[in-house]
């Protein structure tokens, strides 16, 4: 064998083993827990409760990530790092933050070195015009004569006082009073009752603009209800909204996706 043939193997042999040692270091993979987010109503001008997207580095190297940006009217913070080591993974919580009243879309745009990159997560919500006052202060009182000696009477008290009309509302929601159907009140305000010493009432305010529950938000009792393609479910730590079957509203999280959400409040 001369020289030409021995350089000529030592070539080939040392390029298999170049090779062999770049296919052990893998390449780092991106997967979601969520490839869409859907939020419900939201005031303009105001920010939604966040939803958690949780980023995994789904390869066999570290993944590094150079941008995390969202469309106009979502805003996100995230616990990501220029760098995730393979197999772990960061919570970005997105929230909805309208300018102006409408169906509302956008996308969390994520750039890394992955293939595929940049990767997105769908966003999608409504913005509504903010609470006013209405007028009217509802209170509830006991009265004698009822099952246990007394009975629940509301009552309406008629516009002015406390409550002017038009006035924003800073904290309204829905609150079953004498377990009717719920009022839309504002509880920030407190208003005076007929025959009841003291500001025993709340002002109504407009119900177009309270915001419903999504995707792993608490439900129930005189909590929002959930928004349309959701439904309260018991669960452990209490109830809360998940897509309902057959939805295309974005997934329930579990409970290690909730923690790292909590993390980030």
């Amino acid at each position: 064998m001369n020289s030409r043939t021995l350089c000529s193997s030592a070539l080939v042999l040392l390029g298999a083993l170049a090779l062999c040692s770049c296919g052990n270091g893998g390449s780092p993979g991106v997967s979601f827990s969520a490839s869409s987010l859907t939020f419900g109503n939201e005031e303009v001008g105001s920010t939604s409760e966040p939803l958690l997207i949780t980023l995994t580095n789904s390869g066999k190297a570290p993944l590094s990530i150079t941008g995390i940006v969202v469309s106009a009217n979502f805003a996100e913070k995230n616990t990501c790092g220029p760098t995730l080591a393979a197999g772990a993974n960061c919570a970005i919580n997105v929230t909805l933050v309208p300018n102006a009243t409408g169906s509302v879309t956008g996308t969390v745009t994520i750039t890394d070195n992955a293939a595929g990159s940049p990767q997105m997560v769908s966003l999608k919500g409504t913005a509504v015009t903010p609470s006013t006052l209405t007028g009217v202060c509802v209170g509830a009182y006991s009265l004698p004569g009822g099952p246990n000696g007394f009975t629940c009477h509301i009552e309406l008290a008629g516009p002015g006082g406390a409550c002017t009309v038009g006035e924003p509302a800073v904290t309204p929601a829905p609150v079953k009073v004498c377990s009717y159907q719920p009022y839309i009140l504002d509880s920030s305000t407190h208003c005076y009752v007929p025959y009841v010493r003291g500001p025993h009432g709340n002002c109504v305010a407009t119900s177009s603009a309270v915001s419903c529950s999504v995707q792993g938000q608490q439900c129930g009792g005189t909590l929002p209800g959930c928004c349309s393609g959701f439904t309260c479910t018991a669960g452990a730590s209490g109830s809360s909204c998940h897509p309902a079957t057959g939805a295309s509203a974005s997934r329930a999280r579990p409970s290690r996706d909730q923690q790292l959400a909590d993390d980030l409040r």
